[in-house]
């Protein structure tokens, strides 16, 4: 009795790592067992993807985690990572020190024997030549041709290649002027912020600013004034607003979506993060400015965070200063920065909020110097050509304006104040303003100067009021050679005025150290 044949195969499956043998008694058989081995390890195939996913997933879920806590460490550390940092301004790194690169001839110099394989100049044959004349004097006539087709292809490479090393030379000339050119600059540049130039500070720390490495996301944007008068440094720095810095504390893996979600800090703990975030921000923009200023010409820094940001309630865009704090030089540099809190160091130097910050409530900056105003113009000296015997109802009145304004320079600047004139006080009444940046008393002060030779009539007081309020001013000064009458005093009873008349403009001067003196000869207006 015969045997029936047996039929064989094998099947494999890599990603399982699995391998069979599969016998049937045809190939029918066969084949109806593998199929049914391989269906069911494309089954165990697609669970084991889906677990690999699933831990894929989980691993993943991790290191986003590891990512997201590194960033929320990163800005937790602000002021922590700024300490160990030399904010002086590396000079050197602003001179251009690289050598000029010139490019290279690059044609290759005629060959002959190149020249001679395009005239087929033969190769000397004496016996060929020989026996036929005719074939030398040929080959003479081609070497000839060839020597002279040389020569020419030699001059015409070396005036190409004298041209070239020309405009190498001029570029390398002109490369070197220009290098000579900006490192003189940087020179210029230094010499003026080392001698207390007020741009050469403004341009210094603003680089200094500029420089410094904040954590990813955080796109600063600043702004830079020097009071020269008080030396004073203004910085409005734009701050994060809530929806530009990290929240998220961690992902985790979902398992029934068999997704990765986002784990967001309690409303709480964000409030207190953010709130870390603006304090560290202020302490550390003072810090780095008096550190990097080595000649010390900045006595005290103003800071102001503004933030930017959509109003829910009306869906318009606004700005906003959220903190404004003032610190001197010697009260700051006394602080331990490795070892403070930085909302008791912001408030311990008078810093100005709101409320909660996340509240992004604003306040008015210590000390803001409006550069779009176009109104303010240089100021004159006056004080110094002033004789002790001019009357000052009979000076020009742009040139009494400017002596207020001198005046007034000194009574605010020993409070780190700064006074500043404006164009014709016909355009809108205000003849000098001033910035004050006391915390408490400080802001924008308007100073009218009124060279009157009599009573100053009530309407002038008026429209110092109206003026007040226009140019959103916390106090008015009006100032006069004249004197006040009972209306004017009683229109300012309940109002942010001080009135200052002849009598006391004249005491002022003399407690600064001026003789002034003005006698008044008709009851009649300015001139």
């Amino acid at each position: 009795m015969s045997r029936r044949p047996m039929y064989v195969a094998t099947v494999t499956n890599e990603v399982l790592g699995k391998s069979r043998v599969v016998k049937g008694r045809s190939e029918l058989e066969v084949a109806m067992k593998v199929a049914e081995i391989e269906a069911r390890w494309a089954q165990e195939e697609e669970r084991l993807r889906q677990r690999q996913a699933i831990q894929d997933m989980k691993e993943q879920a991790a290191l986003q985690t590891d990512e997201a806590l590194a960033l929320i460490d990163e800005y937790r550390g602000l002021l922590r990572a700024t300490l160990p940092v030399d904010d002086r301004l590396d000079w050197e790194s602003l001179y251009d020190r690289r050598p000029f690169h010139a490019p290279t001839f690059d044609e290759s110099p005629p060959s002959e024997e190149v020249i001679r394989k395009e005239l087929g100049v033969p190769t000397p044959s004496p016996l060929l030549e020989l026996l036929w004349p005719r074939r030398k004097a040929r080959r003479l006539e081609l070497e000839a041709a060839a020597a002279q087709t040389l020569q020419a292809r030699q001059a015409d490479y070396q005036k190409r290649k004298e041209a070239f090393e020309r405009r190498v030379e001029e570029e390398r000339a002109a490369y070197e002027r220009a290098q000579a050119a900006k490192n003189a600059e940087v020179d210029q540049f230094r010499v003026a912020f080392e001698r207390g130039d007020a741009q050469a500070i403004e341009r210094y720390v603003g680089i200094v600013l500029d420089r410094s490495l904040y954590p990813e996301g955080f796109n600063k944007d600043v702004s830079i004034a020097y009071v020269p008068d008080s030396k004073v440094l203004i910085v409005d720095f734009q701050l994060p607003g809530l929806n530009d810095v990290p929240r998220v504390v961690g992902y985790r893996f979902v398992q029934t979506r068999k997704a990765i979600q986002p784990i967001e800090m309690k409303q709480r703990e964000f409030n207190t993060f953010y709130e870390s975030i603006v304090y560290q921000t202020t302490l550390r923009t003072i810090h780095e400015v008096f550190e990097a200023d080595y000649p010390k010409h900045i006595l005290s820094v103003v800071f102001n965070g503004w933030v930017s940001g959509i109003d829910r309630a009306t869906g318009k865009d606004f700005t906003a200063c959220l903190i404004s704090c003032q610190a001197s030089r010697d009260e700051f540099m006394e602080f331990d920065l490795s070892r403070v809190d930085p909302k008791e160091s912001v408030r311990a130097l008078k810093g100005l909020v709101a409320g909660p910050l996340v509240q992004l409530a604003p306040v008015r900056p210590i000390m803001h110097v409006d550069r779009e105003d176009h109104r303010f113009v240089e100021a004159r000296e006056i004080l110094v050509d002033l004789e002790s015997s001019q009357n000052l109802v009979d000076m020009p009145w742009d040139d009494f304006e400017h002596l207020v304004r001198e005046l007034f320079a000194k009574i605010f600047r020993s409070d780190g104040g700064e006074v500043r004139v404006t164009r014709a006080s016909r355009d809108g009444g205000v003849d000098a303003v001033a910035f004050d940046p006391d915390p408490i008393r400080g802001g924008k002060f308007v100073i009218q100067a009124k060279r009157y030779n009599g009573l100053v009539p009530v309407s002038a007081v008026r429209d110092l009021y109206g003026t007040m309020i226009n140019e959103g001013a916390v106090k008015g000064i009006l100032v006069t050679t004249g004197y006040f009458g009972h209306d004017s005093r009683e229109f300012v009873k309940d109002k942010p005025i001080s009135l200052i008349d002849g009598a006391n403009l004249v005491h002022l001067f003399h407690e600064h150290g001026h003789n002034v003196r003005i006698e008044l000869k008709n009851a009649g207006r300015r001139g």
